[in-house]
């Protein structure tokens, strides 16, 4: 399973291998670059990449998380724009239609995990925007779009620090910079793509317990 993005998808393999630690058929391969996303595509270009990534590592399904910088200027041409200004957001699904396409070409099954919210409010109103472009790039191309939001706010949409782990536990799911995920947090993602991941895979998902009705 290779699992590309950035820091959050560094997060996520950590989560994805604890939940798969059991598996020896199943191995997590993170190919994260920190800082990267669509807006800097100078520091990293996913849509350029992705492939001779594939290529490399062979997977069997590929796992993508990326947005979590891309709330800066982009330039477009010779002009910077600023964040989800109208040209801003035409080149950012441009961008993100790119990696949709080019994972296509691969015809490796793909899931595309969302954004979870952050503690800055008005980070959290571009996330959930970015998360319907990736929404409409996973299902345009034949991945499979995973909503991870439910899971890091409380019942009335907020934002959460802590909250309940995959257990339903009370956990600290992030650190106080409201951005960064904790160890519990990088569980938590991980349990929303096990069952698509293990579908994919053709496994029963990890921790799942069968019960045999008498």
């Amino acid at each position: 399973v290779l699992v590309v993005g950035d820091f959050l998808a560094g997060g996520l393999a950590e989560g994805l291998d604890t939940a798969f630690a059991d598996n020896p058929a199943v191995r997590i391969v993170a190919r994260s670059n920190g800082s990267s996303g669509f807006v800097r595509d100078d520091v990293y270009n996913w849509p350029a990449q992705i492939k001779s990534l594939i290529e490399t590592e062979k997977p069997a399904v590929v796992i993508v998380m990326l947005g979590s910088n891309d709330r800066q200027q982009m330039k477009v041409g010779d002009v910077r724009e600023q964040p989800r200004s109208e040209n801003w957001t035409k080149e950012y699904e441009r961008r993100t239609d790119a990696l949709g396409k080019a994972l296509q070409e691969t015809k490796v099954p793909f899931l595309w995990v969302g954004m979870p919210a952050f503690g800055v409010s008005k980070m959290n109103s571009d996330m959930l925007a970015f998360n319907d472009i990736y929404h409409s790039a996973a299902q345009t191309h034949g991945g499979e779009f995973v909503d991870v939001w439910d899971g890091f706010v409380d019942e009335n949409g907020a934002f959460v620090t802590s909250g309940p782990d995959i257990n339903g536990q009370p956990v600290r799911l992030r650190s106080d910079d409201g951005i960064n995920v904790t160890k519990a947090g990088k569980r938590k993602l991980a349990f929303y793509t096990e069952k698509p991941l293990a579908k994919i895979l053709g496994l029963a998902a990890p921790g799942s317990i069968t019960t045999v009705s008498a």
